[in-house]
């Protein structure tokens, strides 16, 4: 459900929270103990897809410690489904190595139309959102 604040909105969906943290800037905190399906991805990506017709922003997605992704994440292009037009940068952060193969290569498969990268270090995952340069 969204929050009534309009300018900085909250939307929950079953896989994570949304939360706008400045007009520009979005970050997706995903809840612990959810199995990664494509069903709850959709439902995550509609739901970014909504928010995002407000404008442009770039997105930071914190991932939970531990992450139990379905094999079909692998094969599922999901930004042909539901693509994210004003997003102009993503960084994903793992807490794990094997995490972050895994999301790179659901990424790969997926060929987002914006910059993204998978990071380790939340610091160096903010710092590079900041630091992407949109054409």
């Amino acid at each position: 459900m969204m929050s009534v604040d309009k300018k900085f909105p909250v939307v929950d969906t079953p896989v994570a929270r949304i939360i706008y943290t400045a007009v520009d800037r979005v970050e997706v905190h995903f809840k612990p103990g959810v199995r990664f399906t494509p069903q709850v991805m959709a439902a995550l990506m509609m739901a970014r897809q909504e928010l995002g017709a407000a404008g442009k922003h770039r997105v930071l997605m914190l991932m939970p410690e531990v992450i139990d992704f379905d094999p079909s994440m692998v094969r599922t292009d999901f930004y042909a489904e539901h693509p994210q037009p004003n997003t102009e940068a993503m960084a994903w952060l793992a807490h794990n190595n094997a995490d972050a193969l895994i999301t790179r290569m659901i990424l790969k498969k997926s060929s987002p139309p914006f910059a993204w990268d998978v990071f380790q270090d939340e610091e160096a995952a903010r710092a590079w959102l900041e630091s992407v340069v949109i054409p």
